[in-house]
Formats: structure tokens, sequence, C-alpha cells
């Protein structure tokens, strides 16, 4: 159906991180005119579909030939902690009021006209329980923001997300307690250090396996600096669907906008979004009559002000800020306010390098100088598929990370690697039960993995979990031979036990349900058979690595090909078909270094 593309500015505090542009989308399905898509097209086709009262996602199956894409029915119901307690739908503190009806009526065809755009900061804590590294939760952070964009594009407002920090080392607020403590600490922070950052709202997504209220907020105080901010607690089992509402209904209660659960109120939707029951919806969700008079008492009223004192934004572009101590575009280095800047040795107070200086940060940069070229700056995890990275002498950050190219022999011509990992499933046994642990026969893996039960299966889907079929027994659940005889306790999991063969195989359940993908399934790239891999839980042919590197020919037997194609030579070869012996120089033409 017809789509129309988006792009939404990501800016990520200290961690020098960049969102793919123009690839996120919204519109509706062809033939329904009354649905919502959200997607984003980054990654393959990632998002969801919302018809009248039911709703999908899409997601593509990773590492499948001919791009194949998953779709399921996304259920909502199962949600343990509800956003509303004793008929109310977030925790008020004292001095909170709510801005109801006031009586003013604005003309809804100027209401509609008029053009509406917030600027929203997010923060997330603990951000590894809502995906694997930064990449993956960004995507699903921005799409969040998509989904929320698109039920708020009837009232003409666009939310542009100015900002994503990560608090990834160490919180910079105590994270304990109830959601109303949570907003009084974090808008504390929030009026001291985003002064300088362009926001409307700031958020901080938590995670909290069962918690009593899932968010807090002001009502009717958007613009009021010192209120304009949420806490939304997001669970393990959560959908994005769900979660958008969520973040939807404490922004419409920022926003001025009530409940309808208590008055007579209709919308085009299957829920309204003001509705308490909207959280356990699927399917198309919109604003009431209530919520749109709401929302027009609270622009007439003036208490909308910052929605409207700015132009229309190209969410693309943010200007720099000398003084934020953010180096952006145009700027050499930021040392933070004049006073700050006296004492820094590199920057000066207008963002530009002090004479002869170089650089001010990176593995690359020592005291405003760049590091000798071959200064080591990447070392190796000790595997056989990583390779090292040094610095170059004319830049103050490492060469990009490069890794064996996927499908090349490692431990002994005994495994493959697989994306920078020599994977093999002892490595994942020792890891996890010791140095002595090593996996299952496939009597044991035949014994759990035939199951299919949260014990043993070879993967799951909403609707439950996937039977093993018996040549892919050893791409499910990993199973490994425990070498003790004291009970393992060193996991949150459940334990199974199984004597098969008088070998004691062991396996664990971190009970996390079939719509979230198992910690314990058998790595993607480890051996299953003779020139077999494991790929999505199935044992397939080892050619889908599509590996092309004959080393002795491309790479004169002094070097292996990294993932980018090209001879990465030992020490003492010269780059780029490692054919010349050149002492101190290795590396490829990608990472070229000489060293001695």
């Amino acid at each position: 159906g017809p789509l129309s593309p988006y792009t939404l500015n990501l800016f990520i505090g200290s961690i020098s991180f960049k969102v793919r542009r123009d690839c996120f989308y919204k519109g509706y399905i062809a033939g329904f005119p009354n649905s919502v898509v959200t997607l984003s097209t980054c990654s393959g086709l990632r998002g969801i579909l919302q018809l009248k009262n039911v709703s999908y996602g899409i997601e593509p199956l990773d590492s499948t030939p001919g791009f194949q894409h998953l779709v399921y029915q996304i259920w909502n119901e199962n949600i343990e902690s509800l956003l509303f307690v004793e008929n109310d739908s977030v925790i008020w503190s004292e001095g909170m009021t709510r801005k109801l009806d006031t009586g003013i009526k604005v003309g809804a065809g100027w209401f509609a006209l008029l053009r509406k755009c917030l600027i929203c900061y997010c923060v997330i804590f603990q951000y590894d329980y809502m995906g694997s590294d930064k990449d993956v939760v960004t995507e699903k952070i921005v799409q969040l923001i998509g989904f929320v964009n698109s039920m708020f594009t009837p009232l003409n407002m666009t939310i542009v997300l100015s900002s994503l920090e990560f608090w990834a080392d160490s919180n910079k607020i105590p994270t304990t307690g109830e959601a109303d403590e949570l907003l009084r600490r974090f808008l504390q922070w929030k009026n001291i250090h985003l002064i300088l950052r362009p926001h409307d709202i700031a958020y901080l997504f938590v995670y909290r396996d069962q918690p009593n209220y899932v968010g807090a907020s002001f009502a009717g105080k958007l613009c009021l600096r010192n209120y304009s901010g949420g806490v939304a607690l997001y669970q393990r089992t959560i959908t994005l669907e769900t979660f958008s509402v969520i973040i939807a209904q404490l922004l419409g209660l920022s926003l001025g906008i009530a409940y309808d659960d208590s008055r007579d109120c209709q919308c085009s939707g299957y829920t309204c979004i003001m509705h308490t029951k909207a959280v356990h919806s699927s399917g198309t969700k919109a604003f009431s009559n209530c919520s749109i008079g709401d929302f027009q008492s609270f622009i007439a009223n003036g208490e909308g002000e910052c929605l409207l004192n700015k132009p229309y934004l190209n969410a693309s572009y943010r200007a720099p800020v000398c003084g934020n101590k953010k180096v952006e575009e145009g700027e050499d280095c930021d040392c933070g306010t004049r006073k700050e800047c006296l004492w820094d040795q590199c920057c000066r107070h207008d963002c530009k390098f002090r004479r002869d200086i170089k650089c001010t940060s990176g593995d690359c940069c020592w005291k405003c100088r760049f590091v000798r070229n071959g200064t080591l700056c990447r070392s190796t995890s000790e595997d056989d598929c990583d390779l090292i990275e040094y610095c170059n002498g004319s830049s103050a950050h490492c060469t990009p990370d490069f890794w064996v190219m996927d499908g090349h022999p490692c431990n002994r011509n005994t495994a493959y690697c697989f994306k920078g990992v020599c994977q093999t499933a002892d490595k994942q046994c020792k890891k996890l039960f010791g140095k002595a642990s090593k996996s299952g026969s496939l009597a044991c893996y035949e014994e759990i993995n035939g199951q299919k039960d949260r014990m043993g299966h070879c993967g799951s889907t909403q609707a439950g979990y996937q039977t093993c079929e018996w040549k892919d027994l050893q791409c499910g659940k990993l199973v490994c031979q425990y070498p003790s005889n004291r009970p393992f306790i060193k996991e949150k999991a459940a334990v199974i036990y199984a004597r098969v063969q008088n070998s004691l195989c062991i396996t664990l359940d971190y009970m996390k349900g079939p719509q979230v993908k198992d910690p314990m399934l058998v790595k993607d790239g480890t051996l299953c058979g003779k020139q077999k891999i494991c790929m999505n839980q199935k044992c397939v042919d080892a050619a889908v690595l599509k590996y092309k590197c004959d080393v002795k020919k491309k790479c004169n037997d002094h070097g292996v090909c990294n993932n980018r194609g090209n001879c990465h030579c030992r020490s003492g070869w010269l780059p780029p078909d490692c054919k010349i012996s050149s002492k101190g120089y290795g590396g490829s033409i990608d990472s070229t270094f000489k060293s001695g």
C-alpha cells in the first residue's frame, strides 16, 4: 500500500553511533484504509501491521536464502502489570493535576491545520533486556517512536527523536523504587544535564521484571520544563506494540488528555488509545472525540506553546551546539564552557583545536597527538577468527573491526568461523558449566530435544515451541555433558539433568516463554555434521556461508581473507596479496600496519 518515508534523527550521548536514515516508513495496507503500517527497511522488513482488531509483526529470518521473513500475530493480553491501578492509569505525585475539558471550543478546521512538533529525548537503562546490543535496541526505539507517531499523526503532530542515551556502564540516578520516585529523580537529573540538548520532553526507560506500575508522568504540564518528563518500565515479555501504547498514554496525559474509561467516547479505531484496555488490545487504535477535545483545550489555553514555537523541522537535521561537550558537525572538539576550556590542553572554547593539536579523544589519540603507526588499538579475543587492529598513525580512531571470513576452517579444521568467532558447541558448554564440560552426545540431544517443550526444542514462535527433526537435533537447545557431581546453581534458571548411556547431560531453561528467543539455543555457525552447520536451528550445508577464499592462491598461504574478502597478511608480509616479504608490515588494505 502507499507508504510515506520519514526520518528520525538519532544522536547518542557520548557513544559515537549513527542510525541509517530514510529507511523508516508509515502508511496503510492497500484495500484496508483504516489499517496502520509502520515498517523499517534498514535490514530487511521489520515492523507492525495493524488491521481492525488484530496486529501482525514482521521481521527477517536471519541468514536464510531468498530474504525470507516471518509474519506472526501479536498477542498483548498477557501483560502482568497493567498501567492502571484502582481505576487510575498513572502514579500521581502531590501537586500533579489533571487538566480536563475547560469548555473552550476550538474550531476543528483550525485545529487540524495547526502543525505541532514534539522533540523527544530518550534515556535507556539496562538496555540489554530490550535487545542483544545497541544496534538492535536503537532500531527498536526508532520503531517505537514510529509506532507512537502513527497514533499522533491524526492530531497533526510529529514526534522527533532528537537523542537516545544509553546508561550502559552505570546509572546516573538511583533506579530503585516506584515509578513516581524514579520520575522525581529523573527530572532533577534532566533539569541539570539536558539544558543544552534540544528537547520538549525526556523519557527514562527502565527494565523491571514485575513492576507494580508501568509509568509515571505529570498531567498537562508538558511545556513546563521542570515537569516535562516521564518514566516507563518495560518488562521482558512486553511487545513493542504494547510499549508504544504505554508511551502514547503517558504522552497523552502530559498533553492534558484524560482517560476515556469513565466517559462516553467514540473513536475510529478498534480501541481508543486513552482507554485502559488499549494496553491489552491488538489492532488499530485512535484518539477518541473526548481525547481530541481535551487536546484542543490544552492548545487553546496556551499550555502547548512548546509544540508551536518552532518551524517545521527536517528530522534529519540537527544544528551543532558549541559548549555541550559533544563533538558535532563543523567542530574539531568541544571542551564545554569557556571556564572549563581554560584548563584543556587540546581544545579552545570556540570548539577548534589549539595550535599543532591533532585530536582530543579516540583509541589512537594520546595527549592530543596521533599515536605511532603500528600501535595496538584493538586486541583479539584470543579467537582463531578474530583479527588484531592497529593504529595507522594518521587517525585518532582505530580501524574498523575486522574478522576472518565466515566459513574459514578453524579449531584444527573441526569448526568454521562465523561472525568473528570459531563457533563450537563445546565452547558454549565450557562458558556455562566450566572447562571440563563439552557438548553432549547425539543420544543426549535426542533425549532432550525430542521433547518439544521448554526444556528441549528447536526454537519457538508466538504459537509455541518447535519440533526438532532428527537431522536438526544438535541445532536446537544446547545440551552439555555435566562434569560435576554437585548441583548446578550458578544461573537463575531451571535445570534439567538426564542420564543417557552413562553420561550426565544438562541444559537450562531461563523461563522466558516461547515468545522470547531461548538464550540456550545452539549458536548459528556451529558444526552439526560433515560440512554442515546450524543456522536458525536447522542443520544446513556449510555452503550457505558462501566462503570463497583460496588462501594459497589469493594470499600466497601467508594470510587469511577478512570479512571484506581481502587478504589479512601475517606480520612480515605486505598486502594486498601477502606475496612480498617486508619487515614489520602486515594486515590488509583495510587495516595495514607497520610495526618494529
